[in-house]
């Protein structure tokens, strides 16, 4: 059975190595040290040799859900040596850090799949589109309102209020990352003299309202600028952005994936003009029911709901949780004498929190069974869509 451990710096190379065999990267050089944070949420599955199986990273996040902050852990660079498939390395390494991330305060988990069914088994499920534009910047309408000062920002510079005009505008966004300074430091690396980096800030009355970062790409005379990341306060700077994209003249086409609360189809004059295209992508898993069913914003109705839930990979989940609210709060509390109203696993349960589906679609998926039909209003109002904004790769 495979030995479950955090990596060390001498585990490095190999990790790297075999992310060179999964996902087809070129650098295999030893890794400069990492300190002991960092080697932490770097978990390897080990032969009794010491040869590494199969490893992933669980990245802790803050993230913003229904107006609150909470711990996420982003599962990212999941891989197995394909001469070692077979040895349950992934599996060993959920049954290990699911209850472990449990115990260390983290209330949800999330990942991008390279195939949803095999992630459902450990209590996943799917909860985003990714929703990918591509329009001429001439298609733009004409009208829409431009910045009073447009600023250059470059890494080395002041933000300009770039941080500000971010946390603003996910404050009501469910699952947007709260940024620490090397994110953005990342996120603001190169120039557009190093490598067509583009970084803007857009003013209205000396007030950041909005800001953008793209890179430029060029295929003989046709550039098409990819907006990595954007943000706004308000409807105008929304405008700005784009104003200012229509006024590219280097720039021929523009990319950008986009969140349910923008859609670029009512920025141009023909939304024929709009190339729209939508992935299935994010998975969400509840690592902590009762902390999850409390971040719920409370229903208006007043009303009691027992939720059953099994977890296969985090006994503390298992049991009937019941939810009070009083029209105004929530009290969820444990009790395992109670008849339930609604019964799932915990991959029905990450579905109704997330909330990208309505809980009539999560129960025709079979999912949820509402046992209690008298509850179904209570269901519909406590678990109700959401649109999601996983902005953060792990």
């Amino acid at each position: 059975m495979p030995i479950i451990r955090p990596m060390t710096n001498e585990d490095l190379l190999a990790y790297r190595r075999l992310c060179s065999i999964c996902y087809t990267y070129t650098d295999t050089h030893q890794p400069e040290p990492l300190p002991e944070e960092l080697l932490r949420i770097r978990m390897g599955a080990f032969d009794e040799e010491g040869r590494l199986l199969s490893a992933m990273m669980q990245i802790p996040y803050s993230v913003r859900f229904e107006g609150q902050t909470v711990k996420l852990a982003g599962i990212g660079g999941v891989v197995t040596d394909p001469t070692s498939r077979g040895q349950r390395g992934v599996r060993r390494l959920f049954e290990e850090g699911l209850p472990r991330l449990y115990r260390e305060g983290c209330v949800l988990s999330a990942l991008y799949p390279f195939s949803h069914r095999f992630y459902r088994k450990f209590g996943y499920e799917w909860a985003e589109f990714w929703q990918n534009v591509e329009l001429e910047r001439r298609a733009l309408r004409a009208d829409l309102r431009r910045a009073d000062e447009i600023v250059r920002v470059l890494p080395q510079d002041d933000d300009q209020g770039m941080r500000e005009v971010y946390e603003a505008y996910i404050a009501d966004k469910h699952l947007a990352v709260l940024r620490s300074d090397e994110m953005w430091k990342e996120l603001r690396s190169g120039t557009p003299w190093d490598s067509l980096k583009h970084a803007y800030v857009l003013r209205v009355g000396g007030r950041p309202v909005s800001y953008w970062i793209g890179t430029m790409h060029k295929e003989g005379y046709h550039c098409t600028l990819y907006i990595k990341d954007m943000a706004w306060t308000c409807q105008r700077g929304l405008e700005a952005v784009f104003a200012m994209l229509r006024d590219m003249n280097e720039v021929e086409s523009v990319r950008v994936r986009v969140q349910g609360d923008c859609d670029p189809r009512l920025l141009v004059d023909e939304p024929y003009d709009v190339g729209w295209k939508e992935r299935c992508e994010g998975m969400v898993r509840v690592v902590n029911v009762e902390r999850a069913l409390v971040l719920l914003a409370p229903p208006p109705l007043p009303g009691t709901l027992t939720v059953q839930v099994t977890d296969a990979q985090i006994p503390d989940n298992d049991g009937c949780f019941t939810v009070n609210c009083d029209g105004y709060s929530l009290v969820v509390s444990r009790d395992e004498n109670a008849r339930p109203d609604l019964c799932c696993d915990i991959q029905g349960l990450s579905a109704l929190i997330a909330g990208r589906h309505s809980f009539a679609i999560c129960q025709r998926s079979g999912t949820v069974e509402l046992v209690n039909e008298k509850k179904t209003r209570f269901c519909e109002m406590l678990f109700r869509r959401r649109e999601l904004h996983m902005n953060q790769d792990f």
